[in-house]
């Protein structure tokens, strides 16, 4: 296991349940063709075994971005005891995107003579943790941490709808998802903050992994672009999973800030 996986399990084992838990936006197409008003739907739900469902997640943060630009709501939710589920109508033809709207969350990590390895605090912040830091606490550490839940469905004909907020890690396909076919290559970028970021870890797991002796993920490593590139042998459904942290010189409120990308996305026949 690699450090940065290993510092992922150690910091969201803090949160809630679901989000110890990989999470995804699964839609019954990621491309339709219609010539009237279309629905799908989609599964939003965290599990430690990759589609099968474990976790509801929070469909009342479920954004889209319309292909002309607009943000949108699903047009309704249920939340399960397994899963929640969200009903998309797609009326322009075009790209959607697809996410969970998140939160920067802080986290400090201490040491404690005599507690025996890390402590954390929860929603703690540079700003505030010296009030809450017991008395000879060290190795004090903040991490700001973000993660991006996301898929892209297209109606019809592709179009670019990657909207970036320049904020933390996130995913620009260089690839268009509708376009990730098995046997040919495919190019994603990572970026930090706005920028190319190099070294994010990167796993993809296709789907029916419950029924596999070995998870089979293929690992890559993003390069001086912040790019990877793949090739599936196999269509189906995959999740993309990324992670990466960095260090802050001069940020008021963390040490460090890390991210998570969730992608889900269909490599078709070729």
């Amino acid at each position: 296991m690699s450090k940065l996986k290993l510092f992922a399990i150690l910091v969201l084992s803090m949160a809630t349940s679901a989000q110890a838990h990989n999470r995804w936006i699964l839609p019954t197409h990621f491309s339709v063709s219609g010539e009237e008003q279309v629905w799908i739907m989609a599964d939003v739900t965290a599990s430690n075994e990759t589609f099968n469902v474990d976790k509801p997640m929070g469909s009342d943060r479920f954004s889209i971005i319309k292909p002309n630009g607009e943000r949108a709501r699903p047009s309704s939710s249920f939340r399960g005891h397994r899963k929640s589920v969200v009903d998309i109508n797609l009326v322009e033809d075009g790209t959607y995107k697809m996410f969970l709207d998140s939160d920067v969350s802080y986290w400090t990590s201490y040491e404690i003579k005599g507690k025996g390895g890390t402590q954390w605090l929860r929603n703690t912040s540079k700003a505030n943790r010296d009030a809450k830091l017991p008395k000879g606490a060290k190795n004090v550490n903040t991490l700001a941490s973000k993660s991006q839940v996301m898929t892209f469905v297209t109606l019809n004909a592709p179009t670019e709808n990657y909207r970036l907020t320049k904020q933390g890690l996130e995913l620009k396909p260089i690839t268009h998802p509708s376009d990730i076919a098995q046997n040919e290559k495919a190019q994603l970028q990572f970026v930090f903050d706005g920028l190319p970021q190099k070294g994010v870890e990167v796993e993809i797991i296709k789907d029916g992994a419950r029924y596999r002796n070995n998870l089979d993920a293929l690992k890559l490593t993003s390069d001086q672009k912040g790019q990877i590139s793949f090739t599936l042998p196999e269509a189906g459904r995959y999740l993309l999973i990324a992670e990466f942290k960095k260090s802050q010189k001069n940020n008021p409120l963390a040490d460090e800030m890390g991210g998570q990308v969730f992608f889900t996305f269909e490599a078709v026949l070729n």
